[in-house]
Parts: structure tokens; sequence; C-alpha cells
């Protein structure tokens, strides 16, 4: 009986070391979960930002290929009046800085 009873109280001893150590292990993990979350949560703004990103230069993309489309029909419309008109190069130049002057935004 008194075996038994030693033995008892190792085995009791030896589960609250063993419920210490797991309290231990689960602190230590949740410690190191938080410090993980937040770089995980700075990955999540970044990756939005980076696809907001991507999907701003995609509309700008479009629109500079249709502010170039446009601008090419003009530039050809021009032409055709150039060959209409029969301006010598040095008229045509004058009228193109004109155009240019008209098609650029001002600065400010």
């Amino acid at each position: 009986a008194v075996v038994s009873t030693q033995s008892t109280g190792d085995t009791v001893e030896h589960l609250r070391r063993s419920i210490l150590q797991r309290r231990a292990d689960i602190s230590a993990l949740q410690v190191h979960q938080r410090r993980v979350m937040v770089p995980m949560e700075v990955q999540q703004c970044m990756v939005q930002c980076v696809q907001s990103a991507e999907v701003e230069l995609q509309k700008q993309t479009k629109n500079l290929e249709a502010i170039t489309k446009r601008k090419e029909k003009y530039e050809g419309i021009l032409q055709a009046e150039f060959d209409k008109l029969s301006l010598t190069e040095d008229e045509r130049e004058k009228i193109r800085r004109i155009f240019d002057t008209l098609s650029t935004p001002a600065e400010e």
C-alpha cells in the first residue's frame, strides 16, 4: 500500500509538472502568436495596397491609351487639313506648336 501511494504521489506530481509545462508552452505560444499576427496584418494591408495600385495603374494605362488614340486621330485630321491647304513646313510647325499648347495641361 505504501508503494502504490508513493507511486500515485509521483504520478500526481508528474501530471502537475506536465500541466504547468503545458500552461507555460501555451503562454509562450500565445505571446509568439501575438508577435506573428501584427506582421500578418501588415502583410495583408500591403497586399491590398499593391492590388489597389495595380487596379489604378490599369485604369491610368487605359486612359493613356485612349488619349493617345485620340491624339493620333486629331494629328491625322490636322495632317489632312495641312495637305488640303498646301501649307509650308514652317506654317505647319507653327500650327503644331499651337495644337500642342492647347492639348497640354497648364502647369500649376
